[in-house]
């Protein structure tokens, strides 16, 4: 008998859920000054997700990584301060925490808008590279075999073209 396939929120009971806010609720008051600083330092990894147009998100992904490891040092003072949210205040008050976190997102951009063109063009280079060699080997065959095998070479590859 073929029974229909459920969704993932019809297939998971409500007391399974009442029961995660339970636990996640306390989880998230005590982590309310580090959710804060996140919150502030990654802003900027919001922003690249929304622009991102790319199916994989690897804008989000490469802003998003770097802004987090900026963001870190903020987070650092802040457990050094102690988890509250008098020492959250104090850490989003230091602007230079705030120029690492928000740089590190910069240089998340810089990365994803410069890797494209060096790519591009370090493939061109090597490719180009990479027939003048297969062109001096083929000369090196050539003066090995003789001209003629090359000419036989290019009437045979000629006669797969031509339509018959």
């Amino acid at each position: 008998m073929n029974q229909p396939k459920l969704s993932p929120q019809e297939a998971t009971p409500l007391w399974v859920k009442a029961l995660g806010a339970i636990f996640a609720l306390p989880i998230l008051a005590l982590l309310l000054p580090s959710l804060i600083v996140l919150s502030v330092c990654l802003l900027p990894t919001l922003g690249a997700y929304v622009a991102d147009r790319y199916r994989d998100k690897s804008l989000a992904i490469t802003v998003g990584l770097l802004n987090l490891c900026g963001a870190l040092p903020a987070l650092w003072e802040l457990w050094s301060q102690g988890q509250t949210t008098l020492a959250a205040r104090a850490v989003l008050g230091d602007v230079f925490l705030w120029l690492l976190a928000y740089g590190a997102a910069g240089v998340g951009w810089l990365l994803f808008m410069m890797m494209p063109p060096l790519v591009t063009t370090y493939l061109g280079i090597s490719g180009s590279t990479r027939a003048k060699e297969m062109r001096e080997r083929q000369e090196e065959l050539v003066e090995i075999w003789g001209p003629e095998v090359a000419d036989q070479g290019t009437a045979a590859a000629q006669s797969d073209e031509s339509p018959d």
